[in-house]
């Protein structure tokens, strides 16, 4: 049979096709990807037809994101392209710890993605990929915007994705009509070969009657939209959330089907973010890197001060060889390995596969507010504290030993933790200086042994123990074990009047004084002072129960070492006493009245 007649032209093209693919066969091997046109066929219908993101990410950009997934990247996979698909307009943000490729999925692999699915807007693509003809398309997303503080930022990204597009083998291999130089390719701003117009924008700029054609923007992807200066200042703040409102709500098309996906760190607690979080239609994704903190906070307690004072002779013994200390070999690891057990108890991490529940404490101890910032995504500058600027004791004194006992109310994992706090009053300078601060989970019995362990211990003066309906009865049976063990612990009832915030709050002129301030604290109350620095937001794991301690340990300090104003002493029948606490007992076993605070 005689060959049809070809052109020059024509031979040359067959000559670049064979060429083609036989680079992309090569490269395909390099990349492990099986070139076969089954295999190929097989990857372009799990992106285009089952719209699978995570394949898609972990398949053509590993230099930008691997297994194992965290908590973050397994709901951005499914949630982001769900946005993409679905005709309607959306707000939602995504706050996640530093180091998760949260700006790469985002505004690297994102746009890729809608550069590959509009593919799918093509009758042979869809034939080749068996798209069911009664099935309707997903949403057509033919024009990006990627938004930040700065032009800067954006441009680059979008030079991220071109490169992508370009010289990407794998992507190439499966999606070659996706990539190469698109029409038009310009710094800031290109159009793919599948026809979706790509563009930068930062806050600086009006990006007010920008079209693709006949269309507006449809998506807009934003990433870190304002600087760690700006969000210092508040017109700055101000300015930036207007901006990001009127882009959202009048770029792209007038009903509304615009789709926002925002990405960043929270710095202030009323940056754009933060402001998302409580405004209406937008919907903000937290995730932290420690999403439930551990049920024994004094067992991490005491690894922080080996952390703090034993470590650093380890690390200098190596540093002296030219070495550097493994982790094995720090006695901090070594305490919780011994531990491992109870220290893990109710931790939930984001990313076990590649953060330690111990580097992650230990991470908290160097720096608190750089871990609360980068992996909590929860920053509290020293405005947004109600405790800000606590004090720290020196050395300790001649002090007056008093305690105090916040119970705990459930069973089990679903308990409030129990607080016991020792603290030395100093009575000449009338400042509490407070020493240990243990706040865990604990059984009846638990709490009763670790009371008459304290006792034993710092042999306190007086204890308050908080005896609202039945811890009064509770209260009772501990003096009782206590009187019958040899060492009774002088356990006061103290009953809370009023809300748990006001006395709390009350605490604050007593801690925050900078000239004179009257409740001190020891550097090692890892947990207490924790509690301190992000009162009063609702915390996963506990209800302040180390600060409700804290405020009985002061009134009992205070009224027993001092005087008894502001409080009335009464018996459990709540006949009142008019002389104070150094009467005889009325009807309290173990001579310790209870006591209310009004």
């Amino acid at each position: 049979m005689a060959t049809k007649p070809t052109t020059e032209r024509d031979f040359r093209d067959d000559l670049a096709d064979l060429v083609a693919d036989l680079r992309r066969e090569i490269t395909a091997h390099q990349v492990g990807l099986d070139p076969s046109p089954a295999a190929r066929v097989a990857r372009r219908r799990r992106v285009l037809v089952d719209g699978d993101f995570e394949f898609f990410a972990h398949t053509y950009f590993p230099h930008h994101i691997r297994p194992p997934a965290s908590s973050f990247h397994r709901h951005f996979f499914t949630r982001f392209p769900q946005l993409l698909d679905a005709p309607g307009g959306c707000k939602e943000w995504w706050i996640a710890p530093r180091g998760e490729a949260k700006s790469s999925l985002t505004t690297k692999v994102g746009p890729c993605w809608v550069a590959v699915r509009a593919l799918l807007q093509k009758a042979e693509v869809r034939k080749d990929v068996g798209w069911a003809d009664v099935v309707p398309l997903p949403y057509f997303v033919d024009y990006v915007v990627l938004l930040g503080a700065e032009t800067k930022l954006p441009t680059k990204l979008l030079e991220v994705v071109k490169t992508e597009l370009t010289v990407n083998a794998a992507l190439a291999l499966d999606f070659p009509e996706a990539c190469g130089r698109g029409p038009q390719w310009k710094v800031g701003e290109f159009v793919s070969r599948a026809g979706v117009k790509f563009e930068a924008f930062g806050a600086e700029q009006a990006i007010r009657g920008t079209f693709h054609g006949a269309s507006r923007p449809k998506l807009l992807l934003g990433d870190d939209l304002i600087t760690d200066k700006e969000a210092k200042s508040p017109t700055e703040r101000d300015n930036r959330w207007d901006w990001l409102e009127k882009a959202i709500d009048y770029l792209g098309p007038p009903d509304g089907s615009v789709k926002f996906v925002g990405v960043g760190t929270i710095l202030n607690k009323d940056d754009p973010i933060s402001r998302a979080k409580r405004t209406v239609g937008h919907l903000v994704h937290h995730f932290r890197a420690i999403e439930h903190f551990p049920t024994h906070p004094d067992l991490w307690d005491e690894c922080a001060q080996i952390m703090l004072n034993d470590d650093k002779a380890v690390m200098e013994e190596f540093a002296e060889r030219g070495q550097l200390a493994p982790d094995t070999e720090l006695p901090s690891w070594r305490f919780y390995l011994a531990h491992r057990a109870e220290m893990d108890e109710g931790a939930v991490i984001s990313w076990p596969g590649v953060r330690s529940l111990y580097w992650l404490m230990r991470q908290r101890v160097k720096n608190r507010r750089a871990f609360d910032t980068e992996l909590q995504g929860d920053p509290r500058s020293d405005e947004d504290k109600v405790f800000a600027g606590y004090k720290f004791w020196i050395v300790r004194g001649q002090w007056i030993m008093f305690g105090a006992c916040d119970p705990s109310v459930g069973k089990g994992q679903s308990s409030d933790p129990s607080a016991i706090l020792i603290g030395g009053y100093d009575k000449a300078r009338a400042k509490l200086n407070v020493i240990e601060a243990a706040i865990k989970r604990r059984v009846p019995s638990k709490l009763e042994a670790d009371l008459i362990s304290v006792q034993r211990e710092f042999n306190c003066t007086l204890v308050g123990f908080e005896n609202n309906a039945a811890f009064e009865a509770q209260r009772q049976n501990i003096v009782r074990e206590s009187v019958r063990l040899g060492c009774p612990v002088p356990l006061v009832g103290v009953t809370a009047v009023g809300d748990q915030e006001s006395r709390i709050d009350a605490l604050e002129p007593f801690i925050t004084d900078a000239m004179e301030p009257r409740i001190l604290f020891s550097p090692g109350l890892v947990a207490l002072l924790a509690e301190l620095d992000t009162w009063p937001e609702a915390q996963p794991g506990h209800h302040y129960d180390g600060l409700s301690a804290l405020a009985i340990l002061w009134m009992v300090a205070t009224t027993r070492a001092v005087g008894t104003d502001g409080f009335q002493s009464l018996g459990r029948h709540g006949r009142p006493r008019g002389d104070g606490f150094n009467a005889p007992p009325a009807d309290d076993f173990g001579g310790y009245e209870s006591r209310r605070m009004f």
